[in-house]
């Protein structure tokens, strides 16, 4: 599954890596990286959002939650479909700053959405 990862990676390259996406609540993203795991068959999306830092006016979690049903819906499953993959479960992450996966950094913030992928579309799965 490692190199699927870099199948997607490669994909999105092009697409999105650097590249600015606005959502509707205003928040601006971008893609920093995309984590496939083997099983179960999940795809991690995970964007930097300086906006929700909290030193200054940051965004809540509240202004920007209708944000990870966009990016589920309008992102990462069209960015998966055309790569030729399917998935069980996609997470949407959105970070102030960069963060190595599974690491713990307690001044960043970090929100996570997880969806399932069932006929074609995200749905959201409460933690």
């Amino acid at each position: 599954m490692k190199g699927l990862a870099v199948i997607v990676l490669a994909m999105l390259a092009g697409r999105a890596v650097a590249q600015e996406i606005t959502l509707p609540s205003g928040l601006r993203v971008s893609l920093h990286d995309v984590i496939m795991d083997a099983a179960p068959e999940l795809a991690r999306f995970r964007f930097i959002a300086p906006a929700i830092d909290p030193g200054g006016d940051a965004l809540t979690y509240q202004a920007v939650a209708d944000d990870f049903q966009v990016l589920c819906d309008t992102y990462a499953l069209p960015a998966l479909r055309q790569a030729g993959q399917s998935v069980a479960e996609i997470v949407i992450t959105l970070m102030d700053r960069p963060v190595a996966f599974g690491e713990i950094a307690p001044g960043a913030t970090q929100f996570f959405e997880p969806f399932s992928v069932a006929t074609g579309a995200c749905i959201w799965e409460q933690f």
